[in-house]
């Protein structure tokens, strides 16, 4: 018996898959935000520690907003066969949803931890899985929400926080770091540095000023004027084929699409180097500009913006992604530059 233990137990230990976390991403077919989706997912994919899959009720495919792309979900609720070590929970519409609601309060019962990105938090919240703990969100939903939710401590001063099996993030943007956080967590420091080295992007940085983010005459003044022209705005292919990065172009779609200048969508459709199915409109728009994904790092897509647009519209974008670049323009530059932006 012991040899037959000891034979199984060199299986195991020789099957990476068997030892890998499970972590899935929840998606509904109606709209889910485009980084806070994609973001969690092309973070943990890329480490090749971690087996992530989009998940949904169904086969459907998922709206990606903004944006006019959607991508293919990997699995149903029925179709897991193992229990989830971590759930996210992106932005998704509408909000509440009984069969989603109920899957994920008993994933959390059975001891998942659950993180929820950017307004997700709302669904906890709802939910009482926030009660007595401290939350964050995106900044434009935490006065709604700390008035409809007071039994939750809403901070404002970290791009993520942690309590207990329960992980917030701050808005849209804050899905990279937090999820470079969380694979530290799997999978140690080292897999995190150079996961984060491949896609481009900063190391994660936790400290926040999200105070700092509120609609101010001039981030109202381009917005307004941006809506007043969206009639003739501009259409923005963002080039993708088979093999693309997940990241990359989840942040220049995403970008781009909140300039109220502009409709972004895919080239085409094709299927990332992650197994990413992104399907384009069947009916492709004539593209007035063609951009291409460099990195997953939100501010190449920003200072892509800015050279089109005017640094303006680029910290209107910032704003509405609660990126540290509308910190970065908004103020007179530090004495010493920081070492990163997350």
């Amino acid at each position: 018996m012991s040899r037959l233990l000891a034979i199984l137990l060199a299986l195991f230990t020789a099957s990476p898959a068997l030892a890998r976390p499970l972590v899935v991403i929840l998606a509904d077919a109606r709209g889910t935000e485009t980084t806070d989706l994609v973001a969690p997912y092309a973070v943990l994919a890329e480490s090749g520690t971690v087996e992530v899959k989009i998940i949904a009720p169904t086969l459907a495919p998922v709206r990606l907003m903004p944006g006019k792309a959607w991508v293919r979900p990997q699995a149903t609720f029925a179709q897991l066969t193992r229990e989830p070590d971590v759930v996210v929970i992106p932005f998704m519409m509408p909000a509440y949803d009984p069969v989603r609601d109920a899957w994920l309060r008993e994933r959390a019962k059975r001891g998942a931890r659950i993180v929820a990105i950017c307004a997700g938090a709302e669904t906890l919240a709802r939910g009482g899985l926030l009660n007595g703990r401290e939350a964050t969100t995106h900044w434009f939903e935490l006065k709604r929400l700390a008035k409809a939710y007071p039994n939750v401590r809403w901070r404002r001063d970290r791009r993520w926080i942690v309590d207990g099996p329960i992980t917030t993030t701050a808005g849209v943007t804050a899905s990279i770091p937090a999820s470079l956080a969380l694979l530290r967590d799997l999978a140690g420091e080292e897999v995190m540095r150079a996961t984060a080295a491949r896609l481009g992007v900063p190391l994660p940085v936790q400290a926040h000023d999200g105070a700092a983010f509120r609609v101010g005459t001039d981030a109202a003044m381009t917005g307004l004027s941006g809506w007043a022209n969206a009639w003739r705005g501009e259409k923005v292919a963002v080039r993708i084929t088979d093999g693309f990065d997940d990241l990359a172009f989840a942040t220049a779609l995403d970008a781009w699409s909140r300039t109220n200048r502009s409709e972004a969508f895919p080239s085409q459709g094709a299927v990332s180097r992650h197994r990413l199915a992104v399907i384009a409109p069947e009916k492709l728009p004539r593209a007035g500009r063609m951009v291409e994904p460099r990195n997953g790092d939100p501010t190449t897509a920003l200072n892509d913006i800015a050279a089109a647009y005017g640094k303006a519209t680029a910290r209107y974008v910032a704003l509405t992604l609660e990126h540290p670049y509308w910190l970065e323009v908004t103020r007179a530059p530090p004495r010493t530059p920081p070492r990163s932006w997350p």
